[in-house]
C-alpha cells in the first residue's frame, strides 16, 4: 500500500470517531509536553492533532510522505509548516524541543532505525519523543482473538491493513525497539480501552468517550487500547 492510498482510512465512516477518541486522547496526554514548544510532528493523518498543536506549540514542522494527504488536510500558519517528504529522507538545519511521533512506528519499514538514526538528528539533546501506538494486547484485540477473527493478537486485522500498518505493539516489543534504538524510557503508559471495533463506537457521545478515556489512565496498560510512552536521549 502506498502513502497516498492511506488516505481512503482517512475518509472513511471510522474518521470522525478516530479523531474524537483516538486523535485528540493522544493530543491531551501529549499537552504538558508540547505546550509552548517547538516540535516536529510526524505525520498529518487527518489533521486534527496538527490543528490542536497549532493552537498551543510556538512552533511546529509537520512532515508527511503523501502529496495527496497534504492537499486533503494539511494548512499552514504562522506557527505551522508542512513539509512533504518520507520520515527517512527529512532532513532539518534546526533541532526541536519535541518529537511527536503519533502512532507512527507501526507504519513504517524498519522503526528502531528511524528512531536511531532520525529522532536522534531531530531532537535537542535536552528534548523529548512523545510516541503512542496501537496496543496489541487490547481488550477489543482478545476479544477478537476469543472469537476466532484473530489468530493471533499480533495478527493484522483489516482495519490494521486499510492503516497501512506493518505491525502491532505490545508494551514489551515497544520497550525493546525504544532501547534498541539508544532510547532512555522516560514514562509510558496506556489510554482508552475499547470493547468493540472503531465502527461500533461511531455514534458514542462525547461525554461517554471521554468518560472511557478518563477510566483508562487508570488501568493496567496491558488492557488500554493503546501505549504512551515518553524518551530521551541517554546520558552519555
Amino acid at each position: 500500500m502506498t502513502l497516498d492510498e492511506n488516505l481512503i482510512h482517512y475518509n472513511d465512516d471510522n474518521s470522525k470517531i478516530e479523531a474524537r477518541f483516538v486523535n485528540e486522547n493522544a493530543f491531551q496526554l501529549s499537552i504538558r509536553f508540547i505546550k509552548n514548544k517547538k516540535i516536529l510532528n510526524l505525520g498529518l493523518g487527518n489533521g486534527h492533532v496538527i490543528t490542536r498543536c497549532d493552537g498551543i506549540v510556538h512552533q511546529q514542522v509537520v512532515v508527511e510522505g503523501s502529496k495527496k494527504i497534504i492537499e486533503a488536510f494539511a494548512f499552514e500558519s504562522n506557527k505551522t509548516k508542512v513539509v512533504e517528504s518520507y520520515f527517512e529522507d527529512y532532513k532539518s538545519n534546526e533541532l526541536f524541543d519535541v518529537v511527536l511521533a503519533n502512532h507512527v512506528l507501526e507504519h513504517v519499514d524498519n522503526p528502531v532505525a528511524l528512531m536511531e538514526g532520525k529522532f536522534n538528528e531531530w531532537l535537542k539533546d535536552d528534548g523529548i519523543i512523545f510516541l503512542t501506538v496501537p496496543n496489541a494486547k487490547s481488550i477489543h484485540r482478545q476479544i477478537g482473538k476469543k472469537m476466532g477473527m484473530l489468530k493471533s493478537e499480533y495478527e493484522l486485522n483489516s482495519s490494521d491493513v486499510k492503516a497501512g500498518h506493518q505491525r502491532v505493539y505490545d508494551l514489551q516489543k515497544l520497550k525493546f525497539d525504544v532501547k534498541e534504538a539508544g532510547f532512555e524510557i522516560v514514562d509510558f503508559g496506556g489510554y482508552n480501552l475499547k470493547m468493540v471495533s472503531l465502527a461500533q463506537m461511531s455514534d458514542w457521545g462525547q461525554e461517554l468517550l471521554d468518560a472511557i478515556f478518563e477510566v483508562s489512565k487508570q488501568m493496567p496498560v496491558e488492557v488500554c487500547a493503546n501505549i504512551w510512552m515518553t524518551l530521551r536521549k541517554k546520558s552519555i
